[in-house]
């Protein structure tokens, strides 16, 4: 087997909605129907992962897709793609001692908003594909972090007092035929 090495784009920005719509949407997350989802590694205060993330018709979702298709469209146009379609949606909630054990999604790229992070509260860590090292992204509350799908990641134990809320999401992304060799693409 021959190894090569790619760059690949993980992609931290400020979501520009978020000093607006963190109270809304934390107050629509309140009402939501969510779950505890607890197993032997992980152990999620609330959330609609089992039974909404295909449910585009959620309160807090319509409250923030005008604001999050707006973001995405601009990131889109930045690395130069056309197209998103997200998979799936959902919200996840961590109290102290909430946490996530290591995991992958599907889809081109992972999405996770960080809708309320405590100071101290609990980063994402992930294992770079490369050189299998925990490394742990860069942010603050009202960041989004994209990153591709197949990147190991997980929510280490929340030993803040705080809650930690972030909602995530799956998405593909396309280019139309528009990027051929008159634009720069051989």
């Amino acid at each position: 087997m021959h190894k090569q090495n790619i760059s690949f784009p993980i992609i931290t920005s400020r979501f520009h909605a978020h000093d607006n719509l963190k109270q809304p949407l934390l107050e629509t997350l309140d009402r939501a129907v969510g779950e505890h989802l607890q197993g032997h590694t992980d152990d999620i205060s609330k959330s609609d992962w089992e039974t909404g993330r295909f449910d585009y018709e959620r309160e807090w979702v319509n409250l923030f897709r005008p604001d999050l298709f707006e973001h995405l469209h601009k990131w889109l146009a930045e690395i130069k793609y056309d197209t998103f379609n997200i998979g799936e949606i959902w919200y996840q909630q961590y109290t102290n001692g909430g946490r996530h054990a290591w995991h992958i999604h599907s889809a081109n790229f992972t999405n996770v908003y960080y809708l309320e992070l405590p100071e101290d509260g609990p980063k994402t860590e992930w294992i770079d594909p490369v050189t299998q090292e925990r490394k742990v992204f860069d942010v603050q509350e009202g960041d989004i972090i994209t990153f591709p799908s197949w990147i190991k990641h997980r929510s280490t134990t929340n030993e803040s007092k705080g809650t930690k809320t972030i909602i995530s999401w799956n998405m593909d992304i396309a280019i139309s035929d528009r990027y051929g060799e008159e634009n720069g693409y051989p």
